[in-house]
């Protein structure tokens, strides 16, 4: 399995204490975990003290980054404009980032807080946790 792991879910992770049972946690048993580097910027930018920089470069270092190329910009802009003309929905550009970058790395996004947004586009699978995505031998 592989996953796109959402700030939120980032976030619980870093206020968690180091035994704590976070949704990250069991995703990465589950599979390899990616986020983007907007979702790291939003982390980089809350941590107001060097410890806390310190946790999130740590855990970047776990959760593989993805930086977004000027070669996905067209097809994320595109994938946007579809969504939004068939779902009657307006999407920010973070959104279509995370759109885009979920459905052309085939990720399933992992989040609580986006969940409905994005399982409404109807593009990309999305999980509030790694436990609702069935794996293979499922």
């Amino acid at each position: 399995m592989q996953f796109l792991i959402e700030t939120d879910v980032l976030s619980e992770y870093l206020m968690a204490g180091k035994d704590s049972d976070t949704i990250l946690r069991k995703a990465l048993l589950r599979g390899v975990c990616y986020t983007t580097m907007v979702n790291a910027l939003e982390l980089f930018r809350a941590a107001s003290t060097k410890e806390e920089r310190d946790a999130v470069m740590q855990m970047l270092m776990v959760v593989r980054v993805l930086g977004f190329n000027a070669r996905y910009a067209q097809s994320f802009a595109d994938g946007a404009r579809e969504i939004e003309k068939k779902k009657g929905m307006t999407l920010s550009d973070r959104e279509a980032m995370m759109i885009g970058m979920a459905k052309a790395s085939k990720l399933v996004i992992v989040t609580k807080v986006f969940f409905e947004r994005y399982n409404r586009t109807g593009i990309v699978s999305v999980a509030r946790s790694a436990e609702e995505v069935p794996t293979s031998e499922e």
